[in-house]
């Protein structure tokens, strides 16, 4: 690989240096490949190592260190159009005729997150289930009038006794035969009148006429 180093801060600015097969040692010792006259410089500063298919640079131990692209380094794989300072010079580095830093990669674009799932809508209550409407109450069935009670058959009429019946049940009443009717002996109340009832007496005294009157 072709590697040049470009001065691009310091004295004299724009000096190139190449950097052979193998190593190309930096310091300020006058056994280094790079001499840097510079009380900053340590005197054995760094190395770059030109291997087949990759350039390193490796701090060796200095005092105020090695930077690539300003970050002190012990040991760094370059690439072109990256930056070395050791001590007050800076270089670019050129690798294979390109001078220029490759574009930042992108940083992977991270995976967008899924989508918040959203809340389960609540279920719906099932509707309830409408009670079967109650069957009206069956009407108590109207009391029916009891039929008015028919009247018993009329007794039969009390039949009439002959005379001659009625009579006999007189004497049966009145008990012995009566004496003949006269006036009264002297001294004695005389009788009340026929159809009038005796006082202080058990049987009523009652004349034929007056049965056979009541019957009228």
């Amino acid at each position: 690989m072709q590697v040049k180093l470009h001065l691009v801060k310091g004295n004299p600015q724009g000096k190139q240096v190449e950097v052979p097969q193998g190593t190309l040692t930096i310091g300020r010792a006058e056994d280094s490949d790079l001499i840097i006259a510079s009380t900053r410089v340590s005197r054995h500063h760094c190395e770059i190592l030109n291997e087949a298919n990759r350039i390193i640079i490796r701090d060796k131990g200095s005092g105020n260190g090695t930077l690539v692209n300003g970050d002190k380094v012990q040991e760094r794989v370059l690439a072109p159009g990256d930056e070395v300072q050791v001590g007050p010079l800076t270089f670019c580095v050129e690798i294979d005729g390109n001078r220029e830093r490759p574009a930042a990669a992108a940083p992977p674009a991270r995976a967008a997150a899924p989508p918040a799932a959203r809340p389960a809508a609540p279920a719906k209550p099932a509707p309830a289930k409408a009670a079967p409407a109650a069957r009206p109450a069956a009407a108590a069935p109207r009391p029916q009038p009891k039929p008015a009670a028919r009247p018993g058959p009329a007794p039969p009429p009390a039949k009439r006794g002959s005379p001659a019946d009625i009579l006999a049940s007189l004497e049966r009443m009145a008990g012995p035969p009566k004496k003949p009717v006269g006036k009264p002996p002297a001294g004695q109340p005389p009788k009340p009148p026929a159809g009038q009832q005796k006082k202080g007496g058990d049987v009523l005294q009652i004349s034929d006429e007056d049965l056979l009157d009541s019957d009228k």
